[in-house]
């Protein structure tokens, strides 16, 4: 990769397009250390909310926010939210940025800004925007067919905007010890009345320790409507995957009836976690699929600035 291609400045509009503020609600994995060092209740199948800086648990502050509590969901402690999607409202046929995490130990590409991020030990708890795919996800998944993404992705969330570890400034040093891992994002807000219960409908999914899946495949996606019980949404074979499967980051465009799939009509891109048998690639790969039980590369790792060895294991989307 050429690093001068990475270091060129995106236009004006494009940037501007993928920084508009927006709010960010993000969920951790297991290892995160705000888990163990928060002196109140912190869990992976929590959903934290986008704050004001104002310390973290490393530093004596306030730590993450919670947004929604996994009971919300019909979910316990033990579980954890390894892919989180409110409906889109924005059509699928239109071109988007993707916002996206990396797992912890991604480095990205030479000469990116995630990479700059990862030799500091700061880029798993950090989000990253890219520039306008080339296509929509409904075209890439008609012509199946992977978009084309402008260098260079940008910095869109640091950790401190959700008080997570490390609490570090821009330009910070190389940081030593475990960082929190963003493992799921959703850009829309789901607790609007502030009672720390969702109140819009929800698609998630929950990884292969989590009590709550039972004998369900990792890669099956879950609704829970505001207020009322959870069920399936999509099985993993409607997504043309297999049980063994880990879907590890989702986006949802759900155009029938709300909570109720509708093969060829609902669409949604998606990453899966490392070792999922479907996984020709990478799992920093974009996929799409329109539930008629198969799927399409829709941004290969390298159009994201990641390495092949890289995990994108969290993604939203802004028109």
């Amino acid at each position: 990769m050429n690093k001068n291609r990475w270091t060129r400045t995106l236009s004006a509009a494009a940037f501007l397009a993928v920084t508009t503020p927006a709010y960010a609600g993000v969920s951790i994995d297991r290892a995160s250390p705000s888990i163990g060092l928060c002196p109140f209740v912190v869990t992976p199948a929590h959903v934290y909310q986008q704050v004001p800086p104002g310390g973290g648990c490393d530093v004596g502050g306030a730590g993450p926010q919670v947004e929604v509590r996994p009971a919300s969901f019909g979910l316990v402690a033990g579980d954890n939210i390894d892919a989180l999607s409110a409906n889109t409202a924005t059509p699928p046929n239109v071109p988007y940025h993707l916002v996206f995490s990396g797992g912890r130990g991604s480095l990205g590409q030479p000469g990116t800004p995630y990479r700059g991020e990862a030799v500091l030990n700061q880029a798993a708890s950090d989000l990253w925007g890219t520039a306008l795919t080339s296509a929509s996800p409904a075209a890439a998944m008609a012509a199946c067919a992977a978009v084309v993404i402008p260098p260079p992705h940008v910095m869109f969330r640091r950790q401190i905007d959700f008080n997570l570890i490390f609490t570090a400034p821009t330009g910070a040093g190389p940081l030593a010890g475990v960082q929190d891992n963003i493992d799921a994002v959703e850009l829309d807000v789901l607790d609007v009345t502030g009672d720390q219960f969702h109140d819009i409908g929800t698609y998630l999914s929950v990884d292969a320790a989590s009590p709550s899946l039972g004998a369900r495949s990792t890669a099956d996606i879950f609704f829970v409507p505001p207020g009322g019980a959870g069920g399936i949404f999509a099985a993993f074979w409607q997504l043309g995957l297999v049980f063994a499967d880990d879907v590890d980051a989702l986006v949802i465009w759900d155009r029938g009836g709300i909570g109720e799939l509708d093969p060829g009509m609902d669409l949604a891109l998606f990453s899966l976690a490392p070792g999922s048998p479907s996984l020709g690639g990478s799992p920093a790969d974009i996929f799409v699929t329109d539930f008629t039980g198969a799927f399409c590369l829709f941004a290969p790792a390298n159009q994201l600035g990641m390495r092949a060895a890289d995990n994108v294991d969290g993604l939203d989307v802004i028109p």
